[in-house]
């Protein structure tokens, strides 16, 4: 990127290639983006000066002096020197990004990294005998050609293959260049030619002339670089016509084959489209060739705004919703620029649509704040991590509204009682994503930020995929999420008890951090207004209770910390609130059978919650209750009198008359979910209050030791 670029340079190229109108489709917006490449690059639709930046003062050009003057073709000198930014307009260079061989333009380029002379005498000039030979250079020769048509025949004829010239310039070329020096290296041609009888050139005198300074050769550059746009993958003919195209506002000629950096439309698969004649794909999708060119542009910083998880790829490319100027332009192509791979937040890297926003949210420029509050919207799409370029999601104008939403309700939720143990919820714990959110209000609310368009918020808590069966289903959940479409909570708890299956390996109970988590995840998008299904709000109410409970005593802490954790209105109905507390007890029970009677197999080892049933929950409870009294007897625990738990039997009693096979209003995945829930809570109900509670003596040294993260 040149450091001397400025908003002048935009509204330039603006100016010159650009409809005027606010990008209202995918490819206005890929459009967009081949402008932003084109004032990058220097200005030019074709050339691409910017990609030999790399090569100067540390690159090397060589130069091949042809006279085609004389009656006959000679090679008048071969030399090498330091590349300088000033030769860079001289050279007119065209690059190829995809594909092998020779690129657009007569100057041709080795890697970047170097070549040493051998590299330099095969792999470099043999893109240039290869570029004299290319069907859209060779278009210009013949009658129906070029007037000056006849000097792509005299370069190839010293470029022919295995030709006495050709081997002339390798040895040559080798004996020029050091033999084991690896420098990045451009090789260029220049023509001495009688302006008299050349109307390529703008003088009428003998004089030697760059690539760039040859129209002739401008011309055979921008055929070679937009042939693709009317020919690819169709065998015989092209495919063109008139027509009103995608991106521009008058009849043109259009091509139906161009370059897409997304490859949402190709005609190399004609049968995933029904009907699709490939000489008649311009009527499908007609492009004109300057926008074709403008897409095949684009594709450096499209590849910028793309973030690939879990067998799929979406793209969050940013733009303006208003009137494009130089000033949106430059910051929008800085803020793409800025985009980095590594990541404070997420694993697997910062998802560039919250790089982006950070980027011009946090602008020092007001003007470009203001901008970025008012009009930054992103237009996603989600696909497979394949050949098959099917789009499974689409939002063209998401804006981050939503997502700052959900990620308030995010950071309301952590710091509310969910995740207090006083006020009845979970702990907090490293390495659990939803679990391990600042509590400090920005950078609580950065980090959800990153969490949803990286799509942790969805990964953390919905039932694993495999490679056949895709993430297509998370990543739609994910755009909905973003254009603010609420979440259905039966699908939900489907989701949610599908992940505990995934988590249980072995026949284990799953860790108890996968339910905080998806209670995290609920509650938040209740806050959010992002959940339907249930009547009222599902977050945890503000609670009247003071803050401090009383820790002197194991009964009571667990008694005051199960009423805080029921005071949500999850639990007002009648059927959600018995399932859960019936996982309590059966939660509090096993704990006990495991940590102090030492049974190997606690009851709920034989009560899966992924796969409970009405029946099955009321043999558990019968036997949680059964056992609750028989346990107590042989206890010497002061706070266990004749029954142990009894704050949440007598919940349950209070709770519900009927047992489970009784009741008649509660979904089967929803009874399930309820039931984990309580059961997470009622494992924990032991453990965390001994550690609460202010008498040392009663500190539980059994306690389990706590799982990773997973």
């Amino acid at each position: 990127m040149s450091t001397e670029l400025t908003s002048d340079d935009f509204q330039k190229a603006l100016d010159e290639h650009w409809h005027g109108r606010p990008p209202a489709s995918l490819e206005d917006v890929m459009a967009l983006y081949g402008v932003l490449a084109v004032a990058e690059s220097g200005g030019g639709l074709f050339t691409t000066p910017s990609k030999l930046s790399p090569f100067v003062e540390d690159g090397r050009l060589v130069t091949i002096s042809i006279d085609l003057t004389g009656d006959s073709t000679s090679i008048e000198d071969i030399g090498q020197r330091v590349l300088r930014k000033d030769d860079i307009p001289k050279l007119g260079y065209s690059h190829k990004s995809s594909g092998r061989g020779a690129k657009y333009s007569l100057t041709q380029i080795g890697s970047k990294n170097g070549n040493d002379a051998e590299g330099v005498s095969s792999t470099v000039l043999r893109r240039i005998r290869s570029w004299t030979g290319q069907d859209p250079v060779q278009s210009l020769t013949g009658d129906d050609g070029h007037p000056d048509g006849w000097i792509i025949d005299e370069l190839a004829s010293v470029f022919e293959k295995d030709s006495e010239t050709l081997e002339q310039l390798r040895s040559d070329i080798q004996s020029l260049l050091p033999a084991d020096d690896e420098i990045p290296t451009a090789m260029t041609v220049r023509l001495r030619l009688d302006g008299e009888v050349i109307e390529s050139v703008d003088v009428d005198t003998v004089d030697w002339f760059w690539p760039g300074e040859v129209g002739l050769l401008d011309e055979a550059m921008k055929r070679y670089a937009s042939a693709n746009a009317a020919d690819k993958n169709i065998d015989n003919g092209s495919s063109e016509g008139q027509a009103l195209g995608l991106v521009q506002d008058e009849i043109d000629r259009v091509v139906g084959t161009p370059e897409s950096p997304l490859g949402v439309f190709s005609v190399k698969h004609p049968d995933a489209q029904p009907g699709l004649r490939r000489d008649q794909s311009w009527r499908n999708y007609p492009v004109s060739a300057d926008t074709a060119q403008l897409f095949a542009k684009s594709q450096d910083l499209i590849e910028r705004c793309v973030y690939r998880r879990g067998g799929m790829e979406t793209y969050a490319l940013p733009y303006f919703a208003g009137e494009l100027t130089g000033l949106k332009a430059e910051a929008l192509f800085l803020a793409i620029e800025s985009i980095q791979d590594e990541s404070d937040h997420l694993d697997s890297g910062d998802p560039p649509m919250a790089q982006v926003t950070y980027s011009l949210r946090e602008h020092d420029d007001e003007k470009i704040r203001e901008l970025a509050e008012r009009e930054l919207r992103f237009y996603t799409v989600t696909m497979p991590i394949s050949d098959d370029k099917n789009i499974i999601s689409e939002t063209p104008a998401a804006r981050t509204y939503w997502i700052n939403e959900l990620a308030d309700g995010i950071v309301d939720t952590i710091n509310g009682p969910t995740l207090d143990p006083v006020q009845g919820g979970f702990e907090r714990y490293d390495g659990w994503p939803l679990l391990d959110i600042p509590t400090d209000r920005r950078r609580g609310r950065t980090q959800a930020f990153y969490l949803i368009t990286g799509h942790e918020f969805t990964d953390a808590v919905f039932g694993y995929r495999d490679d056949e069966e895709g993430d297509d289903f998370r990543r739609v959940v994910d755009h909905r999420l973003i254009s603010g479409q609420p979440l259905s909570v039966e699908m939900l708890f489907d989701e949610y008890l599908r992940r505990y299956t995934d988590a249980s390996e072995g026949g284990d109970l799953p860790p108890h951090q996968i339910v905080a988590q998806q209670l995290v995840h609920l509650e938040s998008l209740s806050r959010a207004g992002l959940l339907e299904g249930i009547d009222r709000p599902i977050e945890p109410t503000d609670t009247t209770m003071t803050t401090d409970i009383d820790t002197t005593d194991i009964a009571t802490i667990r008694e005051q910390r199960l009423k805080r954790f029921l005071d949500r209105p999850l639990f007002d109905d009648p059927e959600r609130c018995a399932t859960a507390l019936a996982g309590v007890l059966i939660g509090q029970i096993s704990w006990h059978q495991e940590s102090e009677r030492n049974i190997g197999r606690p009851l709920d080892t034989g009560i899966r919650g992924d796969e409970l049933s009405k029946n099955s929950l009321e043999n558990a409870i019968t036997s949680a209750l059964e056992k609750a009294k028989v346990y107590a007897q042989d206890s010497d625990r002061s706070f266990e009198r004749d029954l142990l738990f009894p704050e949440t039997v007598d919940k349950l009693l209070e709770q519900t008359e009927d047992m489970p096979t009784s009741w008649k209003d509660i979904d089967k995945r929803e009874m399930q979910f309820c039931y984990v829930l309580g059961h997470a809570h009622g494992r924990r109900s032991m453990p965390v209050a001994f550690d609460l509670n202010d008498d040392e003596t009663a500190t539980d040294e059994s306690s389990a030791e706590e799982p990773a993260a997973n």
